[in-house]
């Protein structure tokens, strides 16, 4: 009997993997129990008084007497691959666990999150009850994270899941926004699957925070309906849960054999990303400031402002602020201005225009305020300055 929900990608996956390796290599004869309404309706305990092997990875509302009849029944095998029912089962001589590497999952977003460049935050976004797979994702992440990089967590306590619709859990726009709020930016974010991911994304729209400028998001289960419908497209991660149903299938077909098993929890790792929009990549700081200091070295004196260089690079204005000022260590307009003024010195330098003429040829509409800032700036009028000139 196989007992695995698949209202989601993950459980989907998991069953493929089963029949997978019950096709190549046994004859089984297979009973499926994988909805709330089986369990309310007494399939499992049904299918249980008949089977010789169990693969249990659902979770939610398994009576007293399909637990005794689990535990207690010394010709059932089974093999458990949901770690809330660790703690039930992991005694019994008939049990065997296979669960999948949560921490190195979390690893593996941390390290491909920093890949993309400096950010002033990390976040890390948790199931609705911390589960126990989303607290080993976010030991993981922690852990491989750049060193005294600051990590805030949303606990998941806004966060509510509809009755019987373990899919489609809701948020608290409130609890999120203000979480998301005081994130500083930029902030890069994983979500410990792809339904609390795509909330941040939500969260983010409500907000107006721009993705991937300001909020770089990442999940994981890459489960089409999930990822299909944040907007932007999810990045999200590929979990190995193919791979786990088709090892837990071959791990309780050793034991219905007799074979010898190890007790020990068998962890099942591996990952891929599929990178989508909400984390395309990040230029790093140095090229990212080199590509605006050569578009305002071209056109300051026509009179940009900060908002066309923003334009031009398709980023956000905090993210290149921030960026600027790692590199620079001064602001994007102050760049523009001393393009500006330097271009003033040369013109007061080499040629004859007038004072009004060298402003507008620089960028400055206001000659007024040109006089001022030069003065403050350089300590002199602009007409002593070109005098100074010889």
């Amino acid at each position: 009997m196989v007992a695995i929900p698949t209202n989601g990608n993950d459980g989907r996956e998991q069953m493929s993997g089963v029949f997978d390796y019950a096709s190549r290599h046994t004859n089984w004869s297979i009973q499926i129990v994988n909805t709330r309404t089986d369990i309310a309706n007494g399939v499992l305990e049904a299918a249980l008084k008949n089977a010789n092997g169990v693969l249990l990875s659902i979770a939610y509302g398994i009576t007293e007497m399909s637990e005794q009849m689990l535990c207690e029944n010394p010709k059932l095998k089974f093999v458990v691959t949901n770690d809330h029912l660790v703690p039930l089962y992991e005694k019994s001589e008939n049990c065997r666990t296979l669960l999948l590497d949560n921490e190195s999952i979390g690893r593996d977003a941390a390290r491909y999150l920093a890949s993309l460049g400096r950010f002033a935050s990390y976040g890390f976004v948790h199931g609705a009850m911390r589960y126990p797979w989303s607290i080993e994702r976010e030991a993981g992440f922690r852990s491989a994270l750049p060193s005294k990089a600051p990590v805030f967590v949303f606990t998941g306590d806004a966060l509510e899941v509809v009755p019987d619709d373990a899919v489609n859990p809701v948020i608290s726009p409130g609890e999120m926004g203000r979480w998301l709020e005081k994130l500083p930016k930029p902030a890069a974010v994983f979500g410990a699957n792809d339904l609390f991911a795509r909330m941040v994304l939500t969260g983010c729209e409500q907000l107006g925070i721009k993705v991937p400028q300001e909020v770089t998001v990442v999940g994981c289960d890459n489960d089409p309906l999930v990822w299909g419908s944040a907007q932007p497209p999810l990045s999200s991660f590929q979990l190995p849960f193919r791979e786990l149903g088709y090892k837990a299938a071959q791990t309780l077909d050793r034991l219905l054999q007799g074979r010898k098993t190890p007790r020990l929890t068998i962890r099942v790792a591996g990952t891929h990303l599929f990178e989508r929009a909400s984390s395309t990549r990040i230029p790093p700081a140095t090229a990212l400031v080199e590509k605006a200091r050569a578009y305002i070295a071209e056109h300051a004196c026509e009179g940009i402002r900060v908002g066309d260089v923003v334009s031009h690079l398709g980023v956000s204005r905090s993210l290149l602020d921030i960026r600027f000022r790692q590199v620079c260590g001064k602001s994007v307009l102050e760049d523009i201005l001393d393009v500006r003024l330097a271009e003033v010195r040369r013109q007061l330098a080499k040629t004859n225009h007038t004072i009004l003429q060298i402003g507008k040829n620089c960028g400055f509409n206001d000659p007024d305020n040109l006089k001022r800032l030069f003065k403050k700036r350089f300590g002199m009028s602009m007409r002593d300055y070109r005098n100074n000139q010889g």
